[in-house]
């Protein structure tokens, strides 16, 4: 399953009140789109059953941090706007490549594997064996919220799962150091990374002639994906922090 980045709240998130980029797409060009997610709900509760489920969560997670004054949170169904893009695994795969070479001083690789497993590459798997620091992009699990502290904690999800979660301060954070390593790039060149980087293009489309197959790739520039990826994340975290709302990994 492909990987879309949600920023939004988590009432509107769980009430599928939001649209991924590829439905967006879909819709503009009357293309019919069906999304299938890994955890689908069994039973659908109403906007308002939902609200109050992820408002008490996120209360509990309010006081049982001590955050005095709370921080902005919203958890409306459909006031708060939302961001979403969609950087697939292989980019976020590559971003992970890329930040643990450079914290080993190790060559990036010039290219990756389409589809390839970022967790059995020696230069990750050596990473993750001497690290002795958490990091949230690797130690988390996809989950930050809006909180202007620098946080990595366990609790549990909405769903009552336990889960590490992380802080959108912390993702930003984390991001501004990856940036220093080598780019060291401003805010606009960042946010155009999300366009002017990331994938070859495999096939191109038009209402004229539907789709047309250009090439099927199975590298891509592993600094290219990660940019584009580090790029949907910066302005994720800043979106998050702006609007009071939660990251979600959606897949």
């Amino acid at each position: 399953m492909g990987l879309d980045i949600y920023a939004g709240t988590l009432t509107r998130y769980y009430t599928h009140n939001w649209k991924t980029l590829a439905q967006q797409f879909a819709e503009t060009n009357g293309i019919d789109f069906q999304t299938i997610r890994s955890q689908q709900n069994e039973g659908e509760l109403s906007p308002d059953e939902t609200r109050k489920i992820v408002t008490q969560w996120r209360d509990n997670i309010i006081r049982g941090l001590g955050l005095n004054p709370a921080p902005l949170w919203n958890e409306d169904y459909d006031l708060t706007p939302y961001y979403t893009n969609k950087p697939d695994w292989d980019a976020l795969n590559a971003l992970l490549l890329y930040i643990a070479a450079k914290y080993s001083e190790k060559e990036v690789p010039t290219k990756i594997n389409k589809n390839f497993d970022v967790y059995k590459h020696p230069i990750v798997k050596e990473f993750l064996d001497t690290k002795d620091f958490q990091l949230s992009l690797f130690d988390g699990n996809g989950w930050w919220l809006p909180i202007t502290k620098n946080l990595l904690f366990n609790y549990v999800l909405p769903n009552s799962e336990k889960s590490p979660l992380s802080t959108s301060a912390l993702l930003l954070e984390e991001l501004k150091i990856y940036n220093s390593f080598e780019w060291n790039a401003d805010r606009d060149t960042i946010i155009s990374w999300s366009t002017t980087e990331g994938y070859s293009a495999d096939a191109i489309y038009s209402k004229e002639t539907g789709y047309k197959e250009v090439i099927e790739h199975g590298t891509y520039n592993t600094e290219s994906l990660a940019k584009f990826a580090f790029s949907i994340l910066w302005q994720a975290s800043e979106f998050s922090l702006e609007h009071g709302v939660v990251i979600v990994y959606d897949f």
